[in-house]
C-alpha cells in the first residue's frame, strides 16, 4: 500500500506542476494579448502536458518497487516493463493519434462549416514531457523512501541527503 500512495502523491505532484506551468502561459499569453486558454479546476485531471503525469505514476512505482525489492528482482522488471510501454504509449501511439484528431477536426470543420462536432483529442506527450514524468517520479520516489522514511532503506549514493 506504501507505493500506491507514493504513486498518488508523484501523479497529484506532477498535474499541479501542471496546473502551474499552464497558469504561467495564461499570465504570459493574455499580457501578450494572444489568446489563452483559461485554467480552470478541470486542468488539474487533465490528460497531456508538463510533465507527464502517467510516466511520474510509473517510474515513481518503478523506483520504489526497486529500492524496495531490489533492482535485481523479477517484479522490478516487471514494474520497469509496465513503466516502458506506458512511455512508449504517450509518445509513439498518443501523441501522433493527437496531432491526427487536430488535424482531422480542422479539415472536418472546413467541409461541414463547423456543424460537425469534433472528434474528441487523445493527448499524448513530447519527449520533453516524458523527462519531465520521470525527473518527477524518481525524485518523489527518492524523497518518500530517504525524506520520509517509507522503508528503512540505506541508499548510498544519496546519503548526502538529510
Amino acid at each position: 500500500m506504501r507505493i500506491f500512495i507514493v504513486c498518488l502523491i508523484a501523479w497529484f505532484i506532477a498535474q499541479v506542476i501542471k496546473v502551474i506551468i499552464n497558469t504561467v502561459k495564461y499570465i504570459i499569453d493574455k499580457k501578450k494579448g494572444r489568446k489563452a486558454k483559461k485554467v480552470t479546476l478541470e486542468t488539474l485531471f487533465k490528460l497531456g502536458g508538463m510533465p507527464s503525469s502517467h510516466t511520474a505514476t510509473v517510474i515513481s512505482l518503478a523506483a520504489c518497487v526497486g529500492l524496495h525489492s531490489g533492482f535485481h528482482s523479477d517484479v522490478f522488471a516487471v514494474s520497469g516493463v509496465f513503466a516502458f510501454i506506458t512511455m512508449f504509449d504517450a509518445l509513439k501511439v498518443r501523441l501522433p493519434i493527437s496531432r491526427l484528431t487536430d488535424a482531422f477536426n480542422r479539415i472536418q470543420a472546413k467541409v461541414c462549416n463547423d456543424d460537425a462536432k469534433d472528434v474528441k483529442k487523445v493527448e499524448g506527450h513530447t519527449i520533453p514531457e516524458i523527462i519531465g514524468g520521470i525527473v518527477v517520479g524518481i525524485s518523489v520516489a527518492l524523497f518518500m523512501v530517504k525524506v520520509v522514511g517509507i522503508y528503512d532503506i540505506e541508499i548510498p549514493f544519496i546519503d548526502w541527503l538529510p
